[in-house]
């Protein structure tokens, strides 16, 4: 919003105005997992660089002797296991390591054992070969003067490739307790880059007092991640094991478990859209997929699984099983905060509705004020702005919904003033967010929107609100014509390019259809007063009738965006007028295009009577049709749901 920075001062922006997914992530595995290996120096080159790995000189290009002090790299002598396990050689590691059993556990290049190497390039066969000529400590992590400190299983944590897993892990299975170079554990990693089976599979093996020992970091920061990445199934066992976690902040991570499901909305159903057939599919997923097993035999069973995913069940289902274990989480964070003190509950719970009213999760300030009432007198920033005063200032129409769902208490909660004196209508008056903005399609929507905004906010103040100075002695109508002009301007040039080519294609239409009718398909009988010879024929009066109706509905259309070119375009306008005229042009002009292109068709049948030419004939008509809804009706369908069916639910039940 762009009076924001103004708004909050520096602490309101550290505690709220940071990102609720950033999660620090600090701490260093430990060290003296093993030795470290020394880089060998030639005696005349003196100590190598390195990161600068020679390239060694063809044999017969120089004597031997010269060869020999060229070479200075110490890995040199590996290059052939190296390039064997890039290239899933089995054979050439096999005789390489019959050569050279040591070389199973040494560093083949700065960085990698032969070991990493294969996990990192996914050579499943090579993995396996070389487990096998390994102890369970060799496959232990080696510490190296210039190496990274992953491990194998954080890097096949990365790629989700589950059968090398399986394979470290029983051979080691301790390989699940030493952290990456970034402190995180294999099962935190793999959760981080989404790989479910991979993460299951890991969380499993895990033992329980890793993730909860000394001051449960791996636990706290798996959890947070388990409800990022949507794996709440993991989120919810960690709950049931340590409760205190989703309310503790961790001194090494930014965030809080309950401030990030605060910050996902769509978690819940609340939070997500769903289409007329998901949200059939939602209601009844529980009888469609019974019906589907106990009769599997018959053809609709056998039609609901063989079409499962075409009808969007099974994504319905995973949908429906997400929002339940979201639902439960959700219920036992707000149980947990009733045992909170007053310091911890303002810099968590407090928080979290924070965050949730700024993301609009709707879901989950109904559930935590619900379970703790005084939330919804309690909830300021530092700016002493409340959790309505915040849903106005970043748009949250849902959230801001709310209100009419309380009883006399929303006269209250409206009447506070920020820490510059700004009443709930003065943020109306604000300009949104750009990102906000940017969500709505056009300038003309888009100062709608705002003007949506100020006037619901009107029309629940009561009177000597519309007239209060803040502490820059502005109104709110002040602020919002200051802060809105540009947007004005925008909206009035797209608004008369829009009315301007769609009048053009209007005109031309009114122009072909008016000399159509004079043009009679078949020609007129002179010697029936200049009867036209197909009169008594169904497609003549069919294209009497659609010409007459494209022609009438373009020269309405031209009218109505005649009226839109010389409207005041005073802020008002907005809201209704200029809208509904657009809507109005729109559709008519579609109509006539319609009527046009049947017109021209049955003008086309009653001149030829060739069949063959009817069905390519109207495929090609429809093009024109198609090609109008697809590029018009998504702007059109929003203009008519902003204009007519509103954003605000005013008949909100009472939640509280």
């Amino acid at each position: 919003m762009a009076m924001s920075s103004s708004h909050l001062d520096a602490t309101s922006k550290e505690t709220f105005r940071r990102s609720p997914f950033k999660f620090a992530t600090t701490k260093v595995p430990h060290a003296g997992l093993a030795d470290s290996i020394k880089e060998q120096v030639s005696e005349d080159e003196g100590p190598s660089d390195p990161f600068n790995i020679q390239i060694p000189f063809i044999e017969s290009a120089l004597p031997a002797s010269r060869l020999r002090r060229k070479i200075t790299n110490v890995y040199y002598e590996y290059i052939q296991l190296s390039e064997g396990i890039s290239q899933g050689r089995l054979d050439v590691v096999k005789d390489f390591l019959n050569r050279r059993p040591d070389a199973v556990g040494e560093w083949i290049n700065l960085y990698e054992t032969p070991l990493f190497k294969a996990c990192a390039c996914g050579k499943t066969e090579i993995v396996k070969e070389l487990l096998s000529r390994m102890t369970p400590e060799q496959i232990l992590p080696k510490m190296s003067q210039n190496a990274s400190y992953h491990t194998p299983l954080t890097v096949v944590a990365v790629s989700g490739n589950m059968e090398i897993a399986e394979a470290l892990v029983a051979k080691n299975p301790k390989l699940l307790e030493i952290p990456g170079i970034n402190g995180q554990i294999p099962v935190v990693v793999a959760v981080e880059n989404t790989h479910m089976e991979m993460s299951r599979y890991l969380y499993t093996k895990t033992p329980v007092r890793v993730l909860l020992e000394e001051d449960a970091y791996h636990g706290s920061l798996l959890f947070l991640n388990a409800i990022y990445y949507n794996m709440l199934d993991i989120a919810l066992d960690l709950f049931n094991m340590s409760r205190l976690l989703a309310v503790t902040k961790h001194s090494q991570i930014e965030s809080i478990p309950i401030i990030v499901l605060a910050s996902k909305p769509d978690l819940f159903l609340g939070g997500c859209y769903l289409g007329p057939l998901s949200r059939f599919i939602y209601s009844f997923y529980r009888k469609v997929i019974k019906f589907a097993i106990c009769f599997p035999d018959t053809l609709i069973g056998k039609l609901l699984r063989g079409l499962s995913k075409w009808t969007g069940i099974d994504v319905v289902y995973r949908l429906k099983v997400m929002h339940l274990q979201a639902s439960k989480l959700l219920l036992g964070m707000s149980e947990e905060t009733l045992a909170l003190g007053m310091k911890e509950r303002s810099e968590t719970v407090n928080n979290a509705l924070l965050f949730a009213v700024r993301y609009g999760n709707v879901d989950f300030l109904v559930e935590m004020i619900k379970n703790n009432s005084e939330l919804l007198w309690s909830t300021r920033t530092i700016s002493n702005a409340t959790m309505f005063l915040l849903a106005v200032e970043y748009r949250q129409e849902k959230v801001f919904s709310l209100l009419y769902g309380l009883d006399d208490r929303k006269h209250l909660l409206l009447g506070d003033l920020d820490a510059e004196g700004n009443s709930v209508f003065h943020l109306a008056g604000y300009l949104s967010n750009t990102s906000k903005l940017s969500t709505i399609v056009g300038a003309t929507l888009q100062m709608q929107r705002e003007l949506q905004w100020f006037r619901e906010v009107e029309s629940i103040i009561p009177e000597k609100e519309k007239e209060r100075l803040n502490f820059e002695d502005k109104t709110p109508l002040d602020i919002f014509t200051e802060e809105h002009e540009a947007l004005r301007q925008q909206a009035e040039k797209w608004m008369k390019d829009t009315a301007m080519s769609c009048s053009l294609v209007a005109a031309l239409i009114v122009t072909v259809t008016f000399a159509a009718v004079f043009t009679v398909p078949g020609g007129i009988d002179d010697n029936a007063r200049g009867r036209p010879f197909q009169l008594h024929k169904r497609q003549f009066i069919i294209f009497v009738v659609s010409d007459l109706i494209s022609c009438f509905a373009a020269c309405t259309s031209v009218l109505i965006f005649l009226g839109i070119l010389t409207a005041r375009y005073s802020f008002d306008d907005f809201l209704f007028s200029l809208p509904s005229k657009m809507i109005a042009g729109l559709s008519i002009l579609f109509v006539s295009i319609a009527a046009m292109l049947i017109a021209f068709l049955s003008a086309l049948f009653t001149t030829f009577d060739k069949k063959w030419i009817v069905a390519p004939t109207i495929l090609l008509a429809c093009l024109p049709v198609l090609l109008f809804v697809k590029l018009q009706y998504p702007l059109l369908k929003e203009m008519i749901l902003s204009t007519y069916k509103g954003i605000f639910n005013r008949n909100m039940k009472c939640w509280l």
